[in-house]
């Protein structure tokens, strides 16, 4: 079972998902296995890449950054996407970048204070950016879910 995911993980991975700070002892507490079983397992998944990480869940707005904006993007031709990517990469605002199927080649998610602020960055940096066709924008006005996906009961 060495390489592979069971119910037990699935459980550390659904309260570590709700709670990336949740001390492993609370963990064990909560699925009645002992800490050093979490660590293991915890260990395990990462090796395994399940778990890439931790990170903290922003209100963007309370600090500053009053916009989410969406992008989906036109490339000239696709082969040209990991470049375009790389230049997307330089650009601090940009948070997600997507390869998907369908109308766009690229989607992406990137925050601005206000709208001048999203315009000098779309204007100077992303319209720069060699290789894009075209762009459509969506302003996000309220985010209403932002989760994992729970795994089993």
């Amino acid at each position: 079972m060495k390489n592979k995911i069971d119910k037990i993980d699935y459980q550390i991975l659904t309260l570590l998902s709700a709670n990336a700070q949740m001390p492993y002892t609370e963990v064990a507490k909560e699925i009645g296995i002992s800490p050093g079983t979490v660590h293991k397992r915890t260990k395990k998944m990462k090796d395994l890449g399940v778990i890439k990480g931790a990170t903290l869940k922003l209100d963007y707005s309370v600090i500053g950054w009053k916009m989410t904006i969406f992008l989906g993007i036109y490339l000239r031709e696709s082969i040209l996407y990991l470049e375009v990517v790389d230049f997307l990469m330089l650009i601090p605002e940009v948070v997600k970048v997507h390869q998907i199927t369908g109308k766009y080649d690229i989607f992406l998610k990137m925050h601005a204070h206000d709208s001048i602020h999203y315009r000098q960055v779309y204007q100077e940096h992303i319209l720069a950016i060699e290789g894009i066709r075209g762009i459509e924008s969506f302003i996000s006005v309220e985010e209403n879910i932002s989760r994992h996906i729970r795994f089993g009961s």
